[in-house]
């Protein structure tokens, strides 16, 4: 849920994580690595640092605010700014104009804003990572600072930092701060139709990439091109050759929509996506289990997937007028036994994790 929303991988980029990481966790009753991992390199252990910083503080608030939606900062932005016809936020990958991580909305319809940080460097280090107000803004705090949403619907504005340590250690520490932003792109009520396009527009293409529609996935995430803030063309030829390019894109999305090869029935037949079983470079215990293998399955809902075989890509605001599908979004949800978890998104989506021993 917290990788990007425009990006596109192949198989071993999208899920090397479950082969690393599963291998860092401890077994200490707190989240804290594994001394084998602790001693990577410092540009590895920066790797784990952001996945782990983002990945712990949205499962925490994927139930504390009951999210609906989530979707990256940088999509978000371009998506609104495209729509409303403004000129697109100055943005950077650091420092005080860099885009939120992410844009999330509610239950109740309320929308929060949400930076994430991580750090094995100790307490302090974590701190300064979640910066400060006062005169000059610093760390998290400058950084999320990009969207302002009208005051009812206006929900948290949160700074997330993740402190992990080395087993047998301190116990790591999730810390949340609410500082008050200065934010430089306003939303007004109005608005809010686009705001709800792009948060339904990132959350479906998310769940579509997960489950192996690429090509899919662009047509709902990027509608007038490649990139999300794409346009139609100022000139007729242009716009001509833009047109006959989307269309092309739209018969390999229906290629792709139909093939039940590469994305055969999963969870009773009732979703459509892929399955992934991925060997352990060597076993791991987790509780009393042995884990020698991980089966990875992801699945879009078989209705929503009928619907968009019919239109894959939609110009115009995406709702469940223009797309039945969006009535199957809904709260996201994660349950976990030790062995075996599962994340929804209503009933849209559904991935499966199961950790198992290597036998049948």
């Amino acid at each position: 849920m917290t990788t990007p929303t425009s990006s596109t991988g192949v198989s071993l980029s999208e899920f090397w994580a479950w082969v690393r990481y599963l291998a860092a966790i401890s077994s200490d009753p707190h989240l804290s690595l594994t001394r084998s991992f602790a001693e990577l390199d410092a540009h590895q252990k920066t790797i784990l640092s952001d996945d782990f910083g983002m990945g712990v503080p949205i499962l925490w608030l994927i139930n504390k605010l009951s999210l609906t939606a989530i979707v990256d900062g940088s999509y978000f932005l371009k998506r609104i700014a495209v729509s409303v016809g403004a000129d697109q936020p100055r943005t950077a990958k650091r420092g005080p104009s860099k885009t939120p991580d992410f844009v999330a909305c509610d239950v109740a319809g309320k929308w929060h804003v949400i930076e994430c940080k991580g750090t094995q460097s100790g307490p302090k280090y974590s701190a300064k990572q979640l910066g400060s107000n006062g005169p000059f803004l610093k760390g998290g705090v400058a950084q999320k600072r990009s969207i302002r949403f009208p005051p009812r619907h206006t929900g948290q504005r949160l700074v997330c930092g993740l402190d992990i340590d080395v087993e047998g250690g301190r116990a790591g520490v999730l810390r949340i701060v609410d500082p008050e932003p200065e934010d430089p792109f306003e939303l007004s009520a109005q608005q809010l139709v686009f705001a709800n396009d792009a948060a339904i527009r990132g959350v479906m293409s998310k769940a579509l990439r997960m489950a192996g529609f690429e090509v899919t996935a662009e047509a709902v995430a990027s509608p007038f091109g490649h990139r999300p803030d794409a346009t139609r063309a100022r000139s007729p030829r242009a716009e001509r050759r833009r047109q006959a390019e989307m269309k092309g894109r739209d018969e390999t999305s229906r290629t792709e929509l139909r093939n039940e090869v590469d994305h055969p029935s999963l969870f009773d037949g009732r979703f459509r996506g892929r399955e992934t079983v991925v060997a352990l470079p060597r076993g791991i215990w987790i509780n009393e289990t042995h884990v020698k293998r991980v089966t990875i399955k992801q699945g879009v809902n078989r209705d929503a997937l009928a619907q968009l075989e019919e239109r894959p890509t939609i110009e115009g605001l995406v709702d469940k007028d223009s797309a039945p599908w969006v009535q199957l979004m809904g709260r996201s949800n994660i349950e976990s036994d030790g062995i075996t978890a599962t994340m929804k998104i209503g009933e849209l989506f559904r991935s499966e994790i199961i950790l198992g021993d290597g036998g049948e």
